[in-house]
């Protein structure tokens, strides 16, 4: 005998009735199974879509959308189920078409073609969505809303500045910041007068300096004079604290809470601090972190940071910093060392401003203070306050690839950046460009440079650019506001003739009566081999130049008073074997050239440090004109290892490098970590290490970059974080500014059915403009307003009544504002409450949208993987449509039978009558035992 449990088969059915997408069970269970909607193709019980058919028809350029081959099964159903199934086939083709691009070993041909039929599949998918008239639903390509707000904003005035933190425990408590001689100034100006208030805790007498004792103190003598503005206390509450032991994640008490000061102000006071003893600070970026924890060179699993870090060498009256609770890594002199945050790739150059700021140039592949960019990557400039505060972020806008390559800040506070661009970059005054031939060279990058002003606002931008591949890499200022780069081309810059291989050049930049820049002179220079120009400075009417030409060190001098550049001396330094120049300064009349080096003996003066074995970073003084002179001099820095410089910044006859320590030790300095940084102060003349430092960062590795002095920018106010110069709550009201929209970026915008306008953005767009434009784009159809959410005003855009339907659509390939704004391409129409389920407000048929973007590609793994997920989400709103349609043709006794079937896991009526039947063979086949 044969015994059989019936509860198997039920259960097996009641799992496969998980994947049913087309039948559903009578209202009673002994009746005739009926269809109320006919079977979706994703459906168990379909006949399985032939992929690879799809795939090779598309391939060949045929359609990807065919409602003629998507059959329906039940008599009388809706035309809807038709284009809905013919649509869920052609996303299911483009999802084919994308994963084919993740095919080891194409070749071209086979990525072109996948490309082609792509772009062509999405344009068929657009086309169909768009004409495809639906009876019960309304579809949209992109996303559906009923709001759209924007992601970009205006950030509301603050009055409110909040220090790092400066004591934990109880706020109660002594602060070691606080002790010995503590002076500093505050200068409030007001509308019509400016007041100047001397801060000394020695006034405080035996007092304990607690924080509200000190803060106290510092209101007391605010109060007296007269201002609006107070010192508090701010806690910050301790974070909770994990780690992990044998595999078992394990909590421990939070850390304890700390306390720093908060200075509140209002709009019609400004705040500025100045310490009474200062003495140089020195800011630098670096890279920390195993940039392979694997040992693995082909993979990618290096999790490493970009820091800034402030140090301050002096001495007397000016205390020493402090170590910040928690900070690991510390040294002595090191005031913090601060996270970059955002998608920062690599940091370029760092230039310390008279107003106590310091600027970061970096290349971002990602989003930075908010803000996002349009391309693979692109050019970020930062500006911190003396304490490391960020005060703003400046993205360049660029439509495809850049990189910012040289920084230059002026005695007036404007700041001018350099690099490569390539692809679109509106707003530019375009020169002369290799992009205007053929496609190819439009892959190219070419030489930009971006002046802005002391807002933060762009002033202007210059590109221009060879047949082949070029970059600016260094900047300065004029004495009159010209502006002058150096680069390098891979053929002949307009202007300029070729000398053969890669070339250095010189560019000069004016302005015109309208404001605009015009190029000065453009002017080769170099060998016949691959050169590449090293520094750049101004010298009165001259320019000199750093390169390395076939290995070796050249600087060179350019007399412009006549208006183009006569080379007027020339100094080769020597063969640097394998090293490089990282830097060229102009100190108290003389030239400071530094880089890295195995020459023990360079051609630049008197050994005045030797060369200590191995790579060696070296600092070179010379005479501004480049003849020799007895005071000429070299100096060597480094161990018995490699050493190599990174970074110059000179300051009142003193030199800074850092740089790349070697495994060996370094002169007072002994390893710290596997990979550590160094800083050091020669005096080149004497050969003297005046001060040094070797340091490391996270899993011991540090790598530093760049470097900039400020001559008076340590102080006592560095323990007290507390910044140097004005405090600055309001940023630029220029979208443009605040952002990386670029003037004549567009996007579009239709209401009620109605052709689409084109709002363009302008250079000074500001939120109001931009909502009044977007009023007059759709006839003042539409309701634009701001949200204020985290102190930021953004746009929103909402229908304006129940009956309005808004579309937002991209604008020009490069041009696009909408993905920088953070608006999602789309509907935005009124929805309504109605039997709990949200519905559209105007009565119609429900809006869906597949969430897909129209410009959707497969240009990189990244946007392939983009693609696919973009594509499978849309056939999921596919299924989601088909089950309210489903649901709406059921008749609503039938579904509630089904709902209580499906809470108590009962199997449909002809699964049981299946079942049953299977059983009754059984019992005849057994003899029912």
């Amino acid at each position: 005998m044969i015994g059989f449990d019936s509860n198997l088969l039920m259960n097996y059915y009641q799992a496969k009735l998980g994947g049913v997408g087309g039948s559903s069970s009578s209202a009673s269970g002994s009746s005739v199974t009926q269809k109320y909607a006919p079977t979706a193709p994703w459906s168990t019980q379909a006949t399985p879509i032939d992929s690879s058919a799809l795939l090779k028809s598309a391939l060949q350029g045929g359609r990807i959308i065919d409602e003629s081959a998507a059959t329906l099964d039940l008599s009388g159903a809706s035309s809807d189920y038709k284009k809905l199934f013919a649509l869920y086939q052609g996303l299911g083709t483009l999802t084919a078409l994308a994963e084919k691009m993740n095919t080891k070993n194409l070749t071209s041909f086979d990525t072109n073609r996948i490309t082609t039929a792509f772009t062509k599949g999405m344009a068929e998918l657009s086309g169909y969505v768009d004409s495809a008239k639906f009876d019960d639903v309304r579809l949209g390509l992109s996303e559906v809303a009923d709001t759209a707000r924007a992601k970009v904003g205006i950030s509301r005035g603050k009055s409110e500045y909040v220090t790092a933190p400066l004591v934990s425990g109880t706020a109660s408590s002594a602060v070691p910041a606080f002790e010995g001689d503590v002076k500093f100034n505050i200068a409030i100006k007001q509308i019509n007068t400016s007041i100047n208030i001397a801060i000394d805790l020695a006034e405080m007498g035996a007092q304990t300096r607690t924080l509200p004792n000190v803060i106290n103190h510092i209101n007391s003598k605010l109060e007296a004079a007269g201002v609006t503005t107070r010192f508090g206390q701010e806690r910050i509450p301790g974070e909770e604290r994990t780690f992990t032991s044998a595999g078992r994640t394990i909590k421990l008490p939070p850390a304890p809470d700390q306390w720093a000061m908060k200075i509140k102000t209002d709009i019609t006071e400004q705040v500025t601090f100045t310490a009474v003893d200062t003495a140089p600070a020195i800011y630098m970026t670096q890279k920390v972190g195993d940039p392979d924890p694997d040992g693995k060179a082909d993979t990618d699993d290096g999790v490493q940071t970009n820091q800034l870090l402030k140090f301050q060498a002096g001495t007397g009256a000016v205390s020493a910093p402090l170590q910040p609770t928690g900070e690991a890594h510390w040294v002595e002199g090191r005031v913090f060392a601060n996270p970059l945050e955002g998608a920062i790739e690599t940091v370029r150059a760092t230039q310390a401003a008279t107003d106590g700021s310091v600027y970061v140039l970096a290349d971002v592949t990602g989003d930075i203070s908010g803000q996002s960019i349009k391309g693979e990557r692109d050019v970020a400039l930062l500006k911190y306050d003396s304490a490391g505060k960020l005060i703003y972020s400046r993205v360049l806008g660029a439509s495809e690839d850049a990189k910012g390559l040289a920084l230059a800040v002026s005695a007036d506070g404007q700041v001018a950046v350099a690099g490569s661009v390539t692809g679109q970059l509106n707003g530019a005054v375009d020169g002369p460009l290799n992009s205007g031939d053929s496609p190819a060279l439009a892959e190219l990058s070419d030489s930009f440079v971006t002046v802005f002003n002391d807002k933060g606002e762009e002033v202007w931008t210059a590109r221009r650019g060879s047949r082949q591949e070029d970059e600016a890499t260094h900047i300065a200022f004029g004495a009159d506001g010209e502006v002058y780069v150096s680069g390098r081309s891979k053929s002949s810059m307009p202007g300029a003739t070729a000398l053969g291989g890669t070339d250095s050049y010189i560019q000069g930049f004016g302005l015109n009566a309208k404001g605009e820049p015009v190029s000065l002179f453009t002017q080769s220079f170099g060998t016949a081999l691959d050169d590449k120009p090293a520094g750049l400075v101004v010298d009165g009417d001259a320019l000199v130049t750093a390169s390395m030409e076939n290995g070796r060190a050249v600087v060179r001098r350019f007399d412009i008073s006549s208006g183009a550049p006569v080379q007027v001396a020339q100094r080769d330094l020597g063969d640097l074997q394998g090293g490089t120049i990282s830097g060229l300064a102009l100190d108290n009349g003389n030239l400071v050239v530094a880089g890295s080096t195995r020459n023990t003996a360079l051609n630049a003066g008197t050994v005045t440090r030797a060369h200590a074995g191995g790579m060696d970073a070296f600092a070179a003084q010379i005479s501004a004109d480049l003849t020799a002179s007895p005071a000429d001099a070299v100096a060597y820095y480094g161990g018995a290892g490699d050493d190599k410089a990174a970074g110059l910044a000179v300051s009142g006859g003193q030199v800074w490098l850092t740089g790349q320590a070697g495994a060996e030790d370094l002169p007072g300095q002994v390893p710290k970590g596997e990979a550590d940084g160094f800083l050091a102060r020669l005096d080149v003349a004497a050969g003297d290490v005046v001060w040094s430092q070797r340091f490391t960062g996270k899993d011991g590795f540090a790598t530093p970059g760049s470097i900039a002095i400020a001559d008076q920018g340590a102080s006592v106010l560095d323990r007290l974080g507390l910044p140097t110069g004005q405090l600055t709550f309001k940023d630029s009201s220029n979208l443009t500014a605040v952002s990386g929209l670029r003037a004549g970026d567009e996007f579009n915008i239709s209401a009620n059915g109605g052709r689409p306008k084109t709002v363009t953005i302008a250079v000074d767009e500001t939120l109001e403009s931009l909502m009044l434009k977007i009023r007059r784009a759709t006839g003042f159809q539409v309701k634009v307003d701001t949200a204020v959410t985290d102190g930021v005003r953004r746009l929103q855009i909402k229908p304006l009544n129940e009956r309005s339907i808004i579309e937002l659509t991209p604008g020009k390939e490069g041009q696009d504002a909408l993905g920088v704004l953070g608006l999602a391409e789309g509907v935005i129409r009124a929805t309504k409450l109605e039997d709990g389920k949200t519905v559209s407000a105007d009565g119609k048929g429900d809006f869906y949208g597949l969430g897909l973007h129209s410009q959707l590609n497969l240009d990189t793994p990244e946007q392939v993987r983009h693609a696919i997920s973009e594509l499978t989400q849309a056939q999921g709103v596919i299924r989601k449509i088909y089950t309210a349609l489903r649901d709406a043709a059921t008749p609503e006794s039938v579904r509630k039978q089904q709902e209580a079937a499906a809470a108590v896991g009962q199997a449909p009526a002809y699964m049981t009558n299946q079942i049953a039947n299977y059983q009754a063979a059984l019992d005849r086949l057994t003899g029912g035992g």
